[in-house]
């Protein structure tokens, strides 16, 4: 099975003014710049404001059912009702700062790495809610979460501009775009902390984060290819469905990279408003 792995830390520190030019919008996340290990740097601006700025602790939301720790089938209950919340949580919830996940608004995405410059904006993406979660693990003498799913179908769309070399080969572009993928694996693990905040309670902190993406199929279309020549971009259009791996290991990267930290974002909302003695119906 090919495979793309893929590790991250959050370098950006928020404040409340990076939420405000979205502080409408009811399905964005907040502005952030993450720097992968091979140094390159990806700027991603979430449109979801439903930030909940609170210092409030509180419970599970009630479409989640919380797992026992001594249970010796943990992780299997945890899968069970990942599944069962699943519906509800793509609707979104302000209250715990998610936001609506299908379809997913992503105002920007930027990347400047493999010498290739790219930038998606006004990016919609379709499709979530009908992932499967096939894994949830906790492993809570490392303190690792784990979470496996996948898509039958992610559909994507938005506009686009990239120049430089796309598997060795020349290349520029500004206009709009689509792209299907299928049958998508992906596996997010993520190292936590446990942090005593203002209110005297504890609280799960979820820290750096693992990515692993396996699509079995893929199809692209980038419109104005070269200014608009229909002859080079014909045929660039052609060698991305044909080498369309080859292509997702340097274009891909941003709807990637977006994805996991979709993922990793809502698990931060929920965790730095949900005390740790919440998540699990008999922690000490």
């Amino acid at each position: 099975m090919s495979q793309r792995h893929t590790r991250f830390r959050e370098v950006a520190t928020y404040s409340r003014s990076h939420f405000q030019p979205y502080i409408s919008d009811r399905r964005c996340f907040s502005p952030a710049q993450f720097r992968g290990t091979n140094m390159s740097t990806l700027s991603v601006v979430f449109a979801v404001c439903i930030v909940v700025f609170q210092t409030k602790a509180l419970k599970l939301p009630d479409y989640i059912t919380p797992c026992s720790r001594k249970d010796p089938h943990l992780n299997e209950c945890a899968l069970k009702h990942g599944r069962e919340a699943i519906p509800r949580v793509i609707k979104g919830d302000p209250k715990y700062g998610i936001p609506v996940l299908d379809p997913m608004y992503i105002p920007e995405v930027s990347i400047q790495e493999s010498g290739i410059k790219i930038t998606g904006r006004e990016i919609v993406i379709e499709g979530a809610r009908n992932a499967i979660l096939e894994d949830f693990r906790v492993d809570f003498d490392k303190l690792i979460v784990s979470i496996q799913f996948m898509a039958p179908q992610l559909d994507f769309r938005g506009k686009y501009e990239l120049s430089g070399k796309l598997v060795s080969l020349p290349i520029v572009g500004k206009g709009d775009y689509n792209a299907t993928l299928g049958n998508l694996t992906a596996k997010y693990t993520t190292q936590c902390n446990l942090t005593k905040q203002g209110d005297g309670r504890t609280y799960l902190s979820p820290q750096d984060y693992d990515l692993e993406f396996d699509p079995k199929t893929a199809s692209m279309y980038f419109g104005n290819l070269f200014n608009g020549n229909k002859l080079l971009g014909d045929a660039m259009n052609s060698f991305i469905a044909e080498n369309w791996r080859l292509v997702l290991d340097q274009i891909g990267k941003p709807a990637y990279r977006a994805l996991g930290m979709i993922v990793h974002q809502i698990l931060v909302q929920v965790a730095h408003k949900v005390p740790y003695d919440e998540l699990f119906s008999d922690t000490d």
